[in-house]
């Protein structure tokens, strides 16, 4: 595994980390397309945030995953480990 490809796995992993607690936490539902948010009722904004945060942490956990399975393996493990998160 080169440098350059866990860095990057790292970066995006932890962006996916922020953008999940944006949304999800602080309820920065602007994240989102326009549509999106502009079709949903007013009250049913926590319940929607917080399904969208949890659903984008779950991804963002299987990306930082994959790296440090590729790691400690020395092999594409971690690949579908990280698909399967």
């Amino acid at each position: 595994m080169e440098l350059e490809e866990l860095i990057v796995e790292i970066v995006i992993g932890l962006f996916l980390l922020f953008t999940s607690y944006q949304i999800g936490i602080k309820e920065n539902i602007t994240l989102l397309h326009g549509y999106h948010y502009t079709q949903l009722d007013p009250k049913d904004k926590k319940v929607f945030t917080k399904k969208i945060g949890i659903g984008t942490l779950l991804v963002s956990i299987g990306i930082l995953v994959m790296p440090i399975i590729n790691l400690i393996s020395h092999s594409e493990l971690g690949y579908y480990i990280g698909l399967i998160l």
